[in-house]
C-alpha cells in the first residue's frame, strides 16, 4: 500500500493570478487572468470514430453466448462491436475490446491492448489492460482495474475498489472515489471526491482539478 496520502477539501477552481482580491481593480486583473475551462470539439469525436473504424466487426451476441460460463478460461484475439459488449470472464484478449455502444466486463480479465468504448464502461470484478482505455460514457469500477497507458473519460469517473493507472488520467465529469486511485497525472475538468475516510488518491507528478474537491465521510452525504 503506497504511504502518501492525498485528501483534499473543497477548494476553488485553478488561477494563475496573485495578489489582494479585496482590491477591485486587482480582482479584475484576477479574472481577465484566469484560464478557461477547455470544451470538447468534434475533432475529439472524429477521433474517437476514427480509432473505431480500423479493424473489423468480430463480436456478435449468437456467436459468443457460451461466453457466459464463468468456469472456462476464454481466449478472443479481440473483440469488436456496433453494439453493446457484456463479457463474462474469466478471458484473455490478445487485441483490444471496442464497442460502438458500451462495454460491461464481469469477473477477471487480461486485455493486451486497448479498451474503447463510444458509450460506458462497467467492471464488476478485475481488469488489467496492458494499453490505454477511453470512454465517451462513463467509467464505473466495482473491484480492481490496472491500466498501462492512459486514461480518458468524457464522462464521469466512479470508483468502488482500487483503480491503478500507469499513465496519465484525463476526465471531463465528475470524479468519485470510494476506495483507491494511482496515476501519473490527473487533469479532471469537473469536481474529485472522495467517499469514506480510507479513500484517497495519489499522483505521482502533476494534479489539476477545475472543480471543487471534496471529502464524503459516508455515501449517504449530500
Amino acid at each position: 500500500m503506497p504511504k502518501g496520502r492525498t485528501k483534499r477539501t473543497l477548494l476553488p477552481a485553478p488561477s494563475n493570478s496573485t495578489g489582494d482580491p479585496s482590491s477591485s481593480s486587482t480582482g479584475q486583473q484576477q479574472q481577465s487572468q484566469q484560464p478557461q475551462q477547455p470544451q470538447t470539439t468534434q475533432p475529439m469525436y472524429e477521433e474517437m470514430i476514427l480509432t473505431f473504424n480500423d479493424g473489423d466487426i468480430d463480436y456478435n451476441t449468437q456467436d459468443h453466448a457460451m461466453d457466459n460460463n464463468p468456469a472456462v478460461m476464454k481466449q478472443k484475439k479481440s473483440i469488436k462491436s456496433n453494439s453493446s459488449v457484456n463479457l463474462t470472464g474469466p478471458m484473455e484478449v490478445d487485441g483490444s475490446v471496442k464497442s460502438m455502444a458500451s462495454v460491461s466486463f464481469f469477473g477477471d480479465f487480461a486485455i493486451r491492448e486497448k479498451i474503447e468504448a463510444y458509450g460506458n464502461i462497467e467492471v464488476s470484478g478485475n481488469v488489467t489492460c496492458t494499453d490505454r482505455i477511453k470512454s465517451f460514457g462513463n467509467l464505473d469500477i466495482a473491484g480492481y482495474v490496472s491500466c498501462g497507458s492512459k486514461v480518458k473519460i468524457f464522462g464521469k469517473l466512479t470508483i468502488n475498489g482500487h483503480f491503478e493507472v500507469h499513465g496519465d488520467i484525463e476526465v471531463w465529469g465528475a470524479v468519485v472515489i470510494q476506495g483507491y486511485m494511482k496515476c501519473k497525472t490527473l487533469t479532471a475538468y469537473a469536481s474529485v471526491t472522495t467517499v469514506g475516510n480510507d479513500s484517497y488518491y495519489e499522483v505521482e507528478e502533476s494534479e489539476t482539478v477545475w472543480g471543487a474537491k471534496m471529502i464524503r465521510h459516508t455515501d449517504h452525504e449530500a
